[in-house]
């Protein structure tokens, strides 16, 4: 009876003991069923029974034998369950190239892991992958490297050594591929170096070009300097003499079948604890300089899951990533860690050859390069196998591989491009032109061809055509917001001031005097400043809503920055802008109609069609632009035609309306313009005595009574047909005569 009680009670013990047990789900992928997330397992689960822990370590793995899932698929995999923020896994083991992109779905561990534990990782160069914003997400889990691997059956047979740089290899597997050649060995091969059209290529390429930096200590040589040159040319080299493209394009299985044959010289592959055969470092350009990809897993905890599950998970993660776990991993399985100082212990490497580990010289993949590392890593590899497997010329491709993270500037320096420096050559040779310009407007022998407007109207008008010009010249140059905005601003400005003066004088020498003519006579300046009021508050409003920069336009595989308006506030904002500027053209050109035979205009008023007309096709260029969205199908073209659109309205305003008036003294034209001048000085003078009482005149009565459209147009039509005031005195004439007195 005693017995049988003791039994329920220990069964009792054991289910509530089972019920408290806690699961942790991990997820991973690898190409081999025996791999070391089984390892992990197993120590883990003893480890959680010895000490009582009641958490059980469960590592879902995708294999080759288990799922069609490979590397791809599997990143697409974990993609879907962060976005869907499952709680379905708690761990997940990932490439280490994808942490920029899971990182903002896992548990930020600096608050939860010791600053001891993380010690151990923080100097290592697996470290870069494990950190995203500032913040430990990942520690690496599982550590890949390239090595060489060797024959030493080939090496004895021919009395060869090991090599140490790419020549000694290259020297090497060309005499013993020539003799086993000689035997009609002809499956055997020399050098596989794995440059495939997979991320292994990627992984090959990187590598080999580290190899061959300058020094121990140099960084990742540039990419067009000439230490890659040399790189790609031994690559090339390497292929042609002692492989062929066949098999430098074959993938892992290829190796792999020749690793079981064992008909090869030398493999470069990952270290894997079951080949058995010797292996080194990498070669380089200069002994003792190697090269090889960081491969591996990194593991993160799942944000997402309840404080239970994070504990627990966090109890397996500190496990798996200590050094006790890490050591027991090379000592026990032969598998790599990423910790430095078990290469360094006497009893771990007593059976491991651990002098190439400690002297590997570890490259990370440039995953922050980019936002899309897996289509950067694709492009990458395609272009410089244009070389190493085409016929492109080493530079070129090398120059596309570039312009994959180059931005590229509009700078005045000619090696960037020739736009930058043309725009601002004539933006210069022009602002100084029309600076000087305004010069004449006090020389005496041009005086009597600037009297369509006052001294002060035509400095306005002419610094507007500056003012336009120069927004040219505000992308040059990195680009900042606020120089997305200015361009704006200058334009909209610039055109206020270029064409309201214009505005200004058709306006008081309209056929009939008017209240509106009189007020804005005797207000000129407040006229003015209202349109630039105006132009201030609707640009104002677009700083709501600023411009972002972004830098994803590409044009012939180039890169550049962009000034983007992503927000729909904001583009409203500038088709106001357009319309508001288009609604001042079309009220010039009613005025140009109804003013057109007026004699006090004489030939001035032809030449404001030729402006109105081109800025009317600036505006619709401007609206073509942004229909077609040519900034981002083609943003070169379109910066191209923004550019030589401004430079032609700015100039061919201020030709039309101001430089011809320069060079009218210099053509034989000269005693028919003094003429019209001096009569239009006696009407001047006439309507002085009489412009007091014209203010006071009141408006036609037959202007306010036409109501209908038909009366309308007919008013209209009489006033096009007129070649004078009706009034005593025409309120241009007056303008004219009174900024005369003002002029400074």
């Amino acid at each position: 009876m005693i017995l049988q009680i003791i039994i329920l009670v220990l069964l009792l013990s054991k289910l509530s003991s089972t019920e408290k047990q806690i699961v942790i789900n991990g997820i991973a992928n690898t190409c081999y069923s025996d791999d070391v997330y089984s390892k992990y397992t197993k120590e883990f689960n003893n480890y959680s029974k010895k000490n009582n822990l009641n958490i059980v370590l469960n590592i879902n793995t995708f294999t080759k034998e288990n799922s069609t899932v490979v590397v791809n698929q599997y990143e697409s995999v974990l993609e879907f369950l962060f976005k869907k923020k499952s709680t379905k896994y708690e761990l997940y083991f990932y490439d280490n190239i994808f942490t920029s992109k899971y990182g903002p779905y896992l548990l930020k561990l600096d608050d939860w892991v010791s600053k001891e534990h993380i010690d151990m990782y923080k100097d290592l160069v697996p470290a870069k992958t494990c950190i995203y914003k500032g913040k430990w997400v990942s520690f690496p889990i599982k550590t890949d490297i390239s090595v060489l691997y060797y024959n030493d059956k080939y090496l004895n047979k021919y009395n060869k050594s090991v090599p140490k740089t790419w020549n000694e290899l290259l020297e090497t597997a060309k005499y013993i591929y020539d003799k086993e050649k000689e035997l009609n060995n002809t499956e055997f091969i020399a050098y596989n170096g794995l440059f495939s059209y997979t991320e292994l290529g990627m992984c090959s390429l990187y590598e080999f070009i580290y190899s061959y930096r300058d020094s121990l200590n140099s960084s990742f040589p540039d990419i067009q300097s000439p230490q890659v040159v040399e790189a790609l040319k031994m690559i090339k080299k390497l292929k042609d003499t002692i492989s062929s493209d066949e098999i430098f394009q074959k993938v892992e299985e290829f190796s792999e079948e020749y690793f079981s044959s064992g008909n090869f010289l030398f493999q470069k592959f990952w270290y894997y604890p079951w080949f058995n055969y010797n292996f080194t470092i990498l070669p380089g350009n200069h002994e003792n300089i190697s090269g090889s990809a960081l491969g591996g897993y990194n593991l993160g905890i799942n944000k997402y899951i309840n404080d239970e599950k994070k504990n627990a998970a966090l109890t397996v993660f500190k496990f798996l990533t200590s050094y006790e776990m890490q050591r027991k991993l090379l000592h026990k399985y032969k598998y790599l860690t990423s910790i430095p100082k078990v290469y360094e212990d006497e009893e771990v490497c007593a059976n491991f050859n651990c002098d190439p580990l400690r002297r590997v010289q570890i490259i990370e993949r440039p995953t922050n390069k980019t936002n899309n590392y897996s289509i950067y890593s694709e492009k990458f590899r395609n272009y410089i196998y244009e070389y190493v497997y085409g016929n492109k010329k080493v530079n070129e491709v090398l120059e596309k591989v570039n312009n994959l993270t180059k931005i590229h500037i509009f700078s005045i320096n000619p090696k960037d491009n020739l736009l930058g420096l043309v725009t601002f050559i004539i933006v210069m040779i022009c602002l100084i032109a029309m600076l000087l310009s305004i010069s004449l407007l006090y020389i005496q022998k041009f005086k009597p061809f600037f009297c369509f407007l006052s001294n002060d109207y035509w400095i306005i008008f002419v610094l507007g055509s500056c003012i336009i010009i120069s927004s040219s010249i505000t992308e040059i140059g990195y680009l900042y917001v606020y120089k997305c905005h200015l361009k704006i601003i200058l334009l909209c400005i610039g055109y206020t001031m270029n064409i309201v003066p214009l505005l200004y004088k058709l306006v008081i020498n309209f056929p009939e005097e008017n209240k509106i003519s009189i007020l804005i006579l005797n207000h000129r300046y407040i006229f003015l400043m209202c349109f630039i009021f105006l132009d201030f508050v609707i640009n104002g409003l677009n700083f709501i809503t600023p411009y972002q920069i972004t830098s994803n336009t590409i044009v012939n595989e180039k890169k550049y920055y962009v000034c983007e308006m992503r927000h729909n506030f904001g583009k409203a904002i500038q088709n106001i802008l357009i319309i508001y500027k288009i609604l001042i053209a079309f009220i010039i050109i009613l005025l140009i109609f109804i003013e057109w035979n007026m004699s006090n205009l004489h030939k001035d008023i032809k030449f404001f069609v030729s402006v109105i007309s081109m800025d009317i096709a600036f505006f619709i260029i401007l609206i073509s632009l942004q229909i077609n969205n040519i900034k981002k199908k083609d943003y070169l073209a379109y910066r191209y035609i923004l550019t030589f659109t401004t430079l032609i309205l700015s100039v061919t305003n201020y030709v039309f309306i101001y430089g011809l008036n320069i060079i009218r003294p210099f053509i034989k034209l000269e005693n028919e313009e003094l003429s019209f001048h001096n009569a239009q000085k006696q009407q001047n003078n006439k309507s002085e005595q009489s412009c007091s009482l014209s203010i006071k005149s009141p408006l036609d009565s037959s202007s306010r009574s036409s109501t209908n459209f038909h009366s309308i147009v007919q008013k209209l039509t009489e006033y096009h047909y007129r070649s004078e005031s009706n009034s005593s005195g025409s309120l241009s004439s007056f303008s004219d005569n009174f900024n005369k007195n003002i002029d400074f």
